[in-house]
């Protein structure tokens, strides 16, 4: 009897030793903040979208396509998250760091709008069982069909 515990003992032990190192080495495997963090964001593929530091990027279902002339693609994040915090910070965040807020969806998910010079970026923010996912997709603009607010409105 005294066998089995010891052996259960040890095992649980190396299936602890294993879960950490996983978890050690994929933290390793995140590519570094492209910007310096603020006090509560970190910056990844597009320098001007925070992110809050509560998320966790997934890397599997992330990419971003770079040319001379632009950059896009859509980054995933995962986290222990309210949805409504979530909106909260990028509604505050994004306009810090020049977008503007176009129109924002909600029902089951919420999906925030934003407009930049020469670019866009849709945010969705879903709710799992377990986890929030955040999706952040940002691309090129059709410069015709950005409307901007007109500085004579209202002074005729």
């Amino acid at each position: 009897m005294k066998k089995l515990i010891v052996i259960c003992f040890v095992l649980s032990l190396i299936c602890a030793g294993c879960a950490a190192f996983q978890q050690k080495q994929t933290a390793s495997d995140t590519p570094a903040p492209s910007k310096p963090q603020g006090f509560n964001q970190q910056f990844y593929g597009f320098p001007d979208v925070p992110v809050p530091k509560e998320v966790d990027i997934v890397n599997e279902r992330s990419f971003v396509y770079e040319t001379p002339a632009f950059k896009a693609g859509v980054i995933v994040f995962s986290g222990n998250v309210e949805p409504a915090s979530l909106e909260n910070y990028f509604k505050i965040n994004m306009s810090k760091n020049g977008w503007r807020y176009i129109n924002s969806f909600r029902y089951k998910d919420t999906v925030l709008n934003y407009v930049k010079d020469d670019k866009t970026c849709n945010i969705k923010i879903s709710r799992g069982a377990f986890q929030t996912e955040l999706e952040i997709w940002v691309g090129p603009a059709d410069k015709g069909s950005i409307t901007r607010p007109d500085p004579m409105d209202g002074k005729k």
